[in-house]
């Protein structure tokens, strides 16, 4: 048990210093996307813009806008390296949702 759980409170760290934090998108310099999308800095729904508060992601920058998650999904944003899951509407684009709030239905 012991070991498990040094094993969540290490993968919780790596993973939590992986994330590239921003507060604008000039901000995101090691994060990469795929051809059709561009980097953003995705602030948490409802905390506002706090520095260092966001994390870099991508956004589809192809023509075209969203209203739910849904719109997102599979062959509506190509250019979106992430599973369905991790789609979200954020802004009136198609993201891949860092924050974990795609299950929201935006």
């Amino acid at each position: 048990m012991k070991v498990l759980f040094v094993c969540a409170v290490f993968a919780s760290v790596f993973y939590l210093g992986w994330c590239e934090k921003c507060t604008t998108n000039s901000e995101c310099a090691s994060t990469s996307c795929a051809t059709g999308s561009v980097v953003i800095c995705q602030h948490p729904d409802g905390a506002g813009i706090q520095t260092d508060g966001g994390l870099c992601t991508c956004e589809q920058s192809s023509q075209g806008s969203c209203v739910f998650a849904a719109d997102c999904y599979g062959a509506n944003a190509p250019s979106l390296v992430c599973p369905d899951e991790r789609r979200h509407c954020y802004d009136g684009k198609c993201i891949c949702d860092r924050w974990g709030s795609a299950g929201a239905g935006r």
